[in-house]
């Protein structure tokens, strides 16, 4: 999660002025602070302030005896044993979710042009594209062990500078480079991402090897499973070679070992929280990268580390064996070079996953043209017809039309903040949480203790409405254009639409700039399609930071 400027700051001050209420809280293996018995008809009338309604004195005593045991009836299901892999039975699905009955995955990428690595250097090959990298491993003119130790070295001497690094895993990475050459020169050839090194997030499950979410608490956490994302990466030959650093339980850039740097500007942290992910792959540390995102944690690092980020339909990919903050908002996706890139993992990675039932099953056919010619495409306010990446697609033979959204209502961001509550209610009941020293969560979790149920689930009613506006607002275009992460950035995580991020240079004075488009449910391909174009008509996904910089 990484909320922007404008609703975090309202939304953490709306927290913050509860924070005196958790003073209610038991401390660790206490008996409630207040027994059911215990409540009276004065406490009900001190809440209805914060549930914005009031009671007579009759109709407080005639509901005391329902609530003392609904009181009684919340002990018991926080007696019960409920684990991180207990999902809500609730199923969320953006508006026009569905399958298929045969969906297909099907990817056609630019050619290589990379025949052998003679007169690359390291640096050169770390920062080849994975259809480059792909093809070198298929036609063995390169390894997957020279490979990985390569992208190792890279994350023993940066890493740290960095500190983008929480677990190497280098044993295991090893051996898998090594059964993924053997199956290559064997013409088991499993396709584009075989023997490609990666790193991933670190709240995704790997067995035997710690998964840390970035918290102090959790810095020794073993998982015995793998996560569905991991299991797809193996399965497609990948090698996975680092866990990387988040923001804590996956809020901003500092996690319990420090900030994770912007390796174009070492004075900036890398933004969250999939901090590590971005820094790593902007800095050649690895192939490609897989981020999540609640609240703008793919696309807010992938623009300050200038790489491309996509953040795919809600419930294209499994978030199986993944931490749990947001069960009808999480998202994972890619974080990589360029577009191509982006479009060779998703399809690796995406599908439907019984064990996680969000998912959804769709067809992804990713085969980009020449051209735009009869796509229609929206900006928003922020830019001008003359912006130059707007003009590289007017010559690319797109219509572009300006497009506004309506704000989003107050009192949406509830659903975060209650669920996000509600995935670490024992470690906020048992004072786990204290351990978090400097995280803004303590007071999100606690305050999200007094949204009454009724409100959340209007606040639910009121995101439909978000969504069946939105759609409207969209009209026929095929992709919106904005500047950064872009103006709706928290409609969309709320919608559902998938986002890609376009590095675009900097400012001049170390600032990073970027673009972001937005496409329609379910239409990943197209909006990758749309996006591969627009990159290509610039360089500055090729571009590199001099990590002299970072000392």
């Amino acid at each position: 999660m990484n909320s922007p400027k404008s609703l975090s700051r309202k939304d953490l001050i709306r927290s913050v002025t509860a924070l005196a209420a958790a003073s209610l809280l038991p401390k660790a293996g206490a008996a409630p602070a207040v027994a059911p018995t215990t409540i009276t008809v004065e406490d009900l009338a001190a809440y209805e302030k914060i549930a914005g309604i009031e009671f007579t004195a009759e109709e407080r005593k005639s509901i005391l005896a329902n609530v003392r045991e609904s009181m009684g009836g919340f002990e018991a299901i926080r007696k019960q044993e409920i684990s991180e892999r207990d999902g809500l039975a609730v199923v969320f699905r953006p508006i026009g979710a569905g399958s298929e009955k045969a969906p297909r995955v099907q990817t056609r990428i630019s050619k290589p042009s990379v025949q052998d690595i003679r007169g690359l250097t390291d640096e050169d090959i770390a920062f080849l594209p994975l259809r480059e990298l792909g093809h070198l491993l298929r036609t063995r003119k390169i390894t997957s062990v020279s490979l990985t130790r390569l992208y190792l070295s890279r994350l023993k001497l940066y890493g740290p500078k960095l500190n983008c690094v929480v677990n190497l895993m280098e044993d295991s990475a090893l051996k898998n480079a090594a059964e993924a050459d053997r199956e290559i020169a064997s013409g088991k050839y499993r396709g584009p991402l075989h023997g490609i090194p990666c790193g991933v997030k670190d709240l995704l499950a790997t067995k035997g090897t710690k998964t840390t979410w970035g918290a102090a608490p959790y810095s020794e956490q073993m998982l015995d499973y793998d996560a569905a994302v991991i299991e797809r990466l193996r399965e497609a030959g990948a090698v996975v070679v680092v866990k990387l650093s988040m923001g804590a339980l996956a809020y901003g850039d500092f996690w319990f070992g420090g900030l994770t740097k912007n390796p174009w500007n070492p004075a900036q942290g890398s933004s969250g929280s999939s901090a590590g992910s971005a820094a790593a792959t902007a800095a050649g540390l690895v192939a490609f990268s897989i981020g999540t995102e609640t609240l703008g944690s793919i696309v807010s690092p992938s623009e300050r580390c200038r790489t491309t980020g996509f953040r795919p339909t809600f419930g294209r990919v499994s978030r199986y064996g993944a931490m749990e903050l947001c069960a009808t908002m999480d998202k994972i996706g890619p974080i990589c070079r360029e577009v191509d890139d982006c479009a060779l993992v998703f399809a690796a990675i995406c599908g439907e996953d019984a064990r996680d039932p969000s998912t959804v099953g769709r067809s992804f056919r990713y085969a980009p043209a020449r051209k735009l010619t009869g796509k229609k495409i929206g900006y928003t306010g922020e830019l001008k017809p003359d912006h130059p990446f707007l003009k590289n697609l007017a010559e690319l033979g797109a219509t572009l039309v300006p497009i506004k959204f309506a704000p989003i209502a107050d009192g949406i961001t509830t659903i975060l903040e209650v669920e996000a509550s509600s995935a670490f209610e024992e470690f906020t009941r048992t004072r786990k949480i204290d351990e978090m020293k400097g995280s803004l969560w303590p007071p999100i979790f606690r305050a999200a203790r007094f949204v009454p149920a009724v409100e959340y689930l209007q606040a639910m009613r009121a995101r439909t409405q978000l969504m069946q506006r939105f759609e409207t607002e969209l009209g026929d275009v095929d992709a919106v254009v904005s500047l950064g992460i872009g103006q709706p950035i928290v409609h969309v995580n709320f919608t559902g639409h998938p986002q890609v991020i376009l590095p675009q240079g900097d400012d001049g004075k170390g600032n990073s700039r970027a673009v972001s488009i937005i496409g329609r449910l379910y239409q990943d391909d197209r909006l990758l399609e749309i996006a591969k174009l627009a990159q290509d008509a610039t360089d500055f996904h090729r571009r590199r930071p001099d990590l002299r910089k970072l000392g």
